[in-house]
């Protein structure tokens, strides 16, 4: 009776604690964009490139918030649309008390995207945004892992072959903690380009800082 008794307290607390967790996702924000991920999700090992023979991995995540963009330089719309856009909202993202944050964008061509050459076009929409890339076979994983994807098509072999790449406009965001704290799904803007909005992006990553702290 005693077993049943405790068995019956521990699941009602279990339930509890999942509907307080639903509770704070829904009552969050009004963001549909807005996706919370699971408690703890640590981001998987990797050890990126960066301009000056720098590594990006996940030390560098840790005592900052990180927002990470997936694309590539030679991306024709999505790429300089969202860096001009996180470029106009960086001076409200990143106002104290919120200015441990970094913008890094993870170029997905490393056949064309060097780890300088990345740098000077991230730093050309913002001098604070950060530039790194690849193998595919760290950047496969990782990109899915973050529930995001990206496709090629016709890579060819050259440096300066021409192609497209498909891949997510979503942004996510990682806590100090290298968690994938949540991340904002893009819809198409009027122009028909998937498109994050921003300023609802800043309003709600300043919620999800103020829960976390």
């Amino acid at each position: 009776m005693k077993k049943g008794l405790l068995g019956g307290f521990v699941f009602l607390v279990v339930m509890v604690s999942i509907f307080l967790k639903i509770g704070l996702t829904n009552t969050l924000s009004d963001n549909p964009s807005l996706v919370m991920q699971t408690e703890g999700k640590i981001l998987p090992d990797f050890a990126f490139e960066m301009a000056d023979h720098k590594v990006f991995n996940n030390e560098s995540l840790l005592n900052h918030w990180t927002l990470l963009f997936v694309g590539y330089t030679f991306c024709p719309d999505i790429c300089p649309t969202t860096l001009a856009d996180l470029d106009r909202v960086y001076p409200e993202l990143s106002k104290p008390p919120y200015d441990n944050i970094q913008i890094v964008f993870v170029s997905v061509d490393p056949n064309r995207d060097k780890a300088n050459n990345l740098a000077e076009y991230v730093n050309y929409f913002n001098p604070h945004f950060l530039g790194t890339t690849s193998t595919h076979e760290q950047l496969f994983p990782f990109v899915q892992d973050l529930g995001l994807v990206y496709s090629i098509v016709d890579e060819g072999d050259s440096e300066d072959a021409y192609y497209l790449i498909d891949h997510s406009a979503s942004l996510v965001l990682v806590n100090p903690q290298g968690e994938h704290q949540a991340s904002f799904k893009a819809v198409l803007n009027e122009d028909g380009i998937p498109h994050v909005d921003m300023d609802f992006m800043v309003e709600d990553i300043h919620k999800i800082i103020q829960v976390k702290q």
